[in-house]
């Protein structure tokens, strides 16, 4: 599974402090177009308290999520996908970048 650090940045004035977020790209073993399993997954992925987006693709069998790592983790993101019916492939960190632009 890719996974890679983002720091958002504060919007000037609003008086937020940053804040941080994780993108983790876990394999989805089985995942196909046919049956709706994508939009199971993308579902049980976004139902995680934390996650801000999630996407499943069954022509890489890979889901793509952004969660608030204070809220949630890698294991619970597992937990939704196993739970959808799907197992999880392995882990590879990938690198953090900075994204000042917010998205």
């Amino acid at each position: 599974m890719e996974t890679s650090a983002e720091t958002q940045a504060a919007v000037p004035g609003s008086g937020h402090a940053a804040a941080r977020r994780q993108r983790a790209t876990l394999p989805v073993a089985g995942l196909t177009s046919d049956g709706g399993g994508a939009l199971s997954v993308e579902r049980a992925l976004q139902e995680v308290p934390g996650v801000i987006r999630a996407y499943a693709h069954p022509a890489t069998e890979m889901a793509y999520v952004e969660y608030d790592p204070h809220r949630t983790g890698l294991a619970a993101l597992k937990k939704a996908i196993e739970s959808a019916g799907f197992r999880n492939g392995e882990e590879t960190p990938t690198k953090a970048r900075s994204d000042a632009n917010g998205d």
